[in-house]
C-alpha cells in the first residue's frame, strides 16, 4: 500500500474476520494504529483472544452502520479483504469506503474475481468439495452455494478495476496472487484523489471526454482548456445498482452475527484444484 512504516498513521480493516489481515497489515505497517472492523461477533471474539497491540481496536459493526459503531474517517489506508464480494452492491459499498479515507490515501482490496478459465476452475471447485465441505461444517450449504454463483457472475478483475474507477477511486492497479489460487484472487489498488469531491464530476468528465473523441473532435493548440470545477459535497450517497453483485442476499446474509463474513469467510473455503485435500487454510 505504500505506506512506509506506519508511525503515525490511522488504518481500517473492515472485514478483519478472525483476525488474519489484520496480522498481514501490521506486519508490513506495524507502527500504524488500526481499527480492525466485522460485522460477525463470534469471528471477532476469535480475534480478540489473539495476543494485540494496543494500537489495535476491534469493532463489532457492518460497513453501513460503521458511524453509529463510531468508526469514522478520515483513514489513512484502508484494507478490505473478502469484504467487497459480500457486499449487496459492491459500488455503493466501494463509495463507503472512498468516503473514509484521506485525499490521496490507498484502498486495497484482496478478494476474488474470477471470468474465462477461471470462473470455470471456481465452479468446479465448488460443486466438486466447497460446498461439500460447507454442509459437513455448518450443516447446510446455502451461503456458501450463495457466494459461490455470487463470485462466478460478477465478473473478472476488468470488471472490479472498472467498479472502483466508477466509484471514485485513481491510479487503480490489480494483481493475482500465486500458487493454486492464482487468477482466482486479486489484489486491487486504488487512491481516493486529492481533490475534495470526486464521485460523480470524475465520471461525467471521463463520459464527456470519451464521447467528444468518438465524434472526432480535438482541441486547437490555442483553444484553452476549461478548468476543473472544484466542488465539495458527500462522495457517500451511494450509486447504481451494481448488476454484478447486486442480488437478494439469503437470511444468513442479513441475519448478522450468525454469518461469518470477511478475511475469515474465505479463509474456511480456500480454492485448490478439484481432487487436493479438502483442508481450511488461513
Amino acid at each position: 500500500m505504500g505506506l512506509g512504516d506506519g508511525h503515525g498513521l490511522r488504518l481500517l480493516d473492515v472485514g478483519c474476520g478472525t483476525g488474519v489481515s489484520t496480522e498481514a497489515l501490521l506486519t508490513s505497517v506495524g507502527g500504524a494504529e488500526v481499527v480492525a472492523v466485522d460485522a460477525s461477533a463470534e469471528m471477532l471474539a476469535v480475534a480478540r483472544r489473539k495476543n494485540w497491540s494496543p494500537r489495535v481496536t476491534f469493532v463489532h459493526s457492518r460497513l453501513e452502520t460503521l458511524a453509529e459503531a463510531g468508526v469514522e474517517g478520515p483513514f489513512d489506508g484502508i484494507l478490505a479483504s473478502f469484504l467487497v464480494s459480500n457486499l449487496p452492491d459492491a459500488e455503493h459499498g466501494l463509495r463507503r469506503l472512498l468516503s473514509l479515507l484521506a485525499p490521496g490515501a490507498p484502498l486495497a482490496v484482496h478478494d476474488y474475481a474470477v471470468s474465462g478459465r477461471s470462473r470455470m476452475r471456481w465452479t468446479a471447485a465448488n460443486w466438486t468439495w466447497m460446498l461439500p465441505m460447507a454442509s459437513l461444517r455448518w450443516g447446510a450449504a446455502d451461503l456458501a452455494r450463495y457466494r459461490a454463483r455470487r463470485i462466478a457472475t460478477a465478473g473478472g478483475p476488468e470488471q472490479m478495476v472498472h467498479r472502483m474507477e466508477r466509484a471514485g477511486f485513481d491510479d487503480v492497479r490489480v494483481q493475482t496472487v500465486g500458487g493454486v489460487q492464482q487468477h482466482l484472487v486479486h489484489t486491487f489498488l486504488g487512491r481516493r484523489p486529492d481533490e475534495p469531491d470526486v464521485v460523480g464530476e470524475r465520471q461525467e468528465r471521463r463520459a464527456r471526454g470519451s464521447a467528444i473523441a468518438a465524434a472526432g473532435w480535438r482541441p486547437r493548440r490555442d483553444e484553452p482548456v476549461p478548468a476543473h470545477r472544484d466542488t465539495t459535497g458527500p462522495v457517500d450517497e451511494g450509486g447504481p445498482e451494481d448488476p454484478g453483485y447486486a442480488e437478494t442476499l439469503p437470511d444468513q446474509v442479513l441475519d448478522g452475527d450468525d454469518v461469518e463474513l470477511g478475511e475469515g469467510d474465505a479463509a474456511v473455503a480456500p480454492v485448490s484444484p478439484p481432487g487436493a485435500p479438502a483442508h481450511p487454510t488461513a
